[in-house]
């Protein structure tokens, strides 16, 4: 073999080395394999024709790789900025889960990197929020034709004030069709006895937060479902709460200058976020169905959810409940099959 030859040998084999490692180095692999939405990106679906609300505490599209086209509605409700901007880093976090674009030199891929995003403010840079501003963000999005809308809302929901026009607004995008999902709460080691207001509301999809090993977080909030006078009825299936887990404990996304790992409800209900807007693009019909349609798919998500833990720590008849668990774990593939076979 010639010099030239060997070269040129020993460079393609560096090249593939190189670049296959970027490749095949996921972030959040492990996350994404146990609820399945790798098999949802293998067969294509990425969010098209997905339109998601976002409401947290701003978006920085200069971090990451965005496509910043996708970004279609902004709206600060906390200092009235024209521009984006996130001076938290929270909802820039989120965003990095959902919507980042992986390239050859690294990076990260999102759940729904397709998907068309609404991005409202309205969390303060320590974590704060209220009944009024809430319901105003939750309006924009419905006025924007969110498809779902995602409250993560940063960690510290003691810093957020939920009352009467939050709650209706988040009842008046359920009647539209539009599924809100919102962190079940992150106060399991200091436990108020149920989960975070907005997810507690029935039509609301509530999100715990598991482990790499599967079982819950320990800060994951526990869920009530025996009635409580002046707040709510008994909850009755499939509006248990809460009702799904996902991922949230060690989620590596775009913070700061980089990336960095962190742990809340936040980011397990946007996992179930994400895996959704997959489901409605293959299944877009769902979106023209009204409330009907949310309860369709509520339904269907519980149904297919993965018992983790211990099957003997749920209880129920027709749908098996756990108090942390929920109905269990998401598994998006399943529940892609099983709207497959209702159609």
């Amino acid at each position: 073999m010639s010099k030239k030859l060997r070269l040129l040998a020993i460079l393609s084999i560096l090249f593939l080395a190189l670049f296959s490692g970027c490749i095949s180095n996921v972030k959040n692999e492990w996350a994404l394999s146990v609820v399945q939405i790798d098999k949802l990106h293998d067969l294509g679906f990425t969010g098209k024709n997905v339109r998601i609300g976002l409401i947290d505490t701003g978006l920085d599209l200069r971090k990451g790789n965005f496509d910043e086209s996708k970004f279609i509605a902004w709206k600060d409700l906390i200092n009235g900025r024209k521009d984006f901007y996130d001076d938290s880093g929270h909802g820039t976090f989120i965003a990095g889960l959902l919507f980042s674009r992986a390239d050859l030199f690294g990076g990260m891929r999102g759940i729904c990197p397709d998907s068309e995003v609404i991005v409202v403010k309205a969390v303060s840079e320590t974590g704060e929020s209220n009944d009024s501003l809430i319901a105003e963000a939750i309006e924009f999005c419905i006025q924007y034709g969110a498809d779902i809308i995602l409250l993560s809302l940063y960690k510290n929901q003691e810093g957020i004030e939920i009352g009467g026009k939050s709650i209706e607004e988040c009842r008046e995008a359920v009647k539209k069709g539009i599924i809100v999902i919102a962190p079940a709460g992150d106060d399991g080691l200091n436990d108020d006895g149920d989960v975070f207001d907005l997810s507690g509301i029935d039509e609301v999809i509530s999100v715990g937060s598991v482990g790499r090993d599967l079982y819950i977080s320990p800060f994951s909030s526990r869920g009530n479902q025996a009635e409580v006078l002046g707040k709510h009825s008994e909850r009755l299936d499939p509006n248990k709460k809460p009702e799904l887990v996902a991922p949230g404990e060690d989620i590596e996304s775009i913070y700061g200058e980089g990336f960095a790992q962190r742990s809340e409800t936040s980011i397990s209900a946007s996992f179930v976020a994400g895996s959704i807007a997959l489901l409605l693009e293959a299944y877009p019909h769902l979106k023209d169905q009204g409330e009907s349609g949310v309860a369709i798919l509520k339904n269907v998500l519980a149904v297919t959810a993965k018992k983790i833990g211990d099957e003997s720590l749920y209880s129920g008849e027709d749908l098996k409940h756990n108090d942390r668990y929920g109905y269990g774990l998401i598994q998006i593939y399943d529940a892609y099959k099983r709207l497959g076979e209702m159609i």
